[in-house]
């Protein structure tokens, strides 16, 4: 496997040369500062945007150029990364050495074709194409509604602090889709295209100068970007823990905790506070939480903890009966100050070692896990795997007992239904 930069005034090119895989993989990052307006327009945009172009006005006609190109996949994600939003505009094709000559070029030329050449008139989008995806994402932000853990876990969110980004619905704002138009969509990419940080991932066993040169070609990035995106959200700043309540008439009741961390250095941050939440949650069958909460007093069907690095915080989420509350609150600080004794076996910290070292050695066998990694070590100085590996080896339980007292309790939130 063989990495290497192509440094471009406008973009950078990673390149990850591999014959491990029969298939190929590329991604164009576009990275941008967060905020409500952005998530919502930047959903609408890369939706419209794969949809179709001026070169295949209808998704019919793009589906069949797709396949024509041997199936070739084109598709866009968008992803909250703390502070951060990602757009990924993702390529999967096959290994241009099972296709005819040509079909290489022809590929790159449709991807960024999708991104520079809209289906778009007089300054502003197709207007059937347009009302199309926008009902398409209407629909989504609606049925999140009927989403009682995600809306419960925002809910608890917004009382830290309404306007945050840690409270944001990934799919966007119904409000601020309702204000969009094809005209001030069209005005939002002309800005994507002028400010987003752009970088270019690709793993396969292709000829990477070739490969730089077609790109080169048909991108049409033009803005040279210098500033600088941070990804780590400020440390929150609670001194006493916020006790809210919504309770409706139904016997059952979501329950959320959120758990924030102060002064951590890198190593705690990377390794230890991951090998904590293992112990302590994430839904595992041998967490504390579960052993206790679920396994021994039957007080919930799941119980889970989600470690949101950049965004410094430990979310708990589980759904109980409401005359089942004080016991469960009681259970899960107790648990948790089991962590703060250091009442952990050995063999429980080597069997989480093991679980987070077999998950990073599978990423070798996965392109677009690959292409995480290399992404996350550029923006987020993640080290490479092997030395990840020897880290969290590293970790013992002193160190755990270390980072669990500087876990704070700072949201204990419970809503009925």
């Amino acid at each position: 496997m063989k990495y290497e930069v192509f440094e471009s005034d406008c973009y950078n090119l990673y390149t990850i040369k591999t014959n491990k895989f029969k298939n190929c993989h590329m991604e164009v990052v576009f990275r941008n500062k967060c905020s409500k307006e952005y998530i919502t327009s930047s959903a609408l945009l890369f939706d419209v945007l794969m949809e179709n172009n001026l070169d295949y006005p209808t998704r019919k006609m793009l589906a069949r150029r797709e396949q024509d190109l041997y199936n070739t996949n084109i598709y866009a994600v968008n992803s909250r990364v703390g502070s951060a939003l990602l757009s990924n505009v993702v390529v999967d094709f096959l290994d241009p050495k099972y296709m005819e000559n040509g079909s290489l070029e022809e590929i790159i030329k449709l991807a960024f074709s999708l991104i520079f050449n809209p289906n778009v008139d007089a300054d502003e989008f197709d207007e059937e194409t347009y009302n199309k995806v926008a009902k398409r994402l209407r629909n989504e932000i609606d049925s999140l509604k009927e989403d009682g853990k995600q809306n419960s876990i925002l809910s608890a969110l917004k009382t830290l602090d309404k306007n945050s980004v840690r409270a944001l619905n990934s799919s966007g704002d119904v409000n601020i889709l309702e204000a969009l138009t094809p005209k001030k969509l069209y005005k939002f990419y002309q800005k994507i295209l002028e400010e987003s940080i752009i970088d270019i991932y690709i793993i396969g066993n292709l000829d990477m100068k070739e490969i730089s040169k077609l790109i080169k070609k048909y991108s049409e990035f033009s803005s040279i970007k210098t500033h600088k995106i941070p990804l780590y959200l400020d440390e929150i700043n609670v001194k006493k823990t916020i006790n809210r309540e919504d309770i409706n008439n139904s016997t059952q009741m979501n329950l959320v905790q959120i758990y924030s961390f102060k002064n951590l250095d890198e190593f705690e941050i990377n390794y230890v506070i991951p090998i904590f939440n293992l112990l302590w949650g994430t839904g595992s069958l041998d967490s504390k939480l579960y052993k206790t909460v679920r396994t021994e007093n039957s007080l919930c069907y799941n119980i889970n903890t989600f470690y949101q690095k950049y965004d410094r915080v430990i979310i708990l989420n589980t759904q109980i009966d409401k005359q089942n509350y004080s016991k469960t609150v009681k259970l899960i600080k107790s648990c948790f100050q089991s962590m703060v004794c250091g009442d952990i076996k050995l063999s429980e910290l080597d069997n989480v070692k093991k679980i987070l070292i077999n998950s990073l050695n599978l990423i070798y066998d996965n392109p677009g896990r690959l292409i995480d990694n290399y992404l996350f070590s550029n923006i987020a100085s993640i080290p490479d795997i092997d030395t990840r590996i020897d880290e969290f080896k590293s970790v013992t339980i002193n160190d755990l007992i270390k980072v669990a007292k500087k876990i704070n309790l700072v949201v204990n939130y419970r809503i009925g239904g």
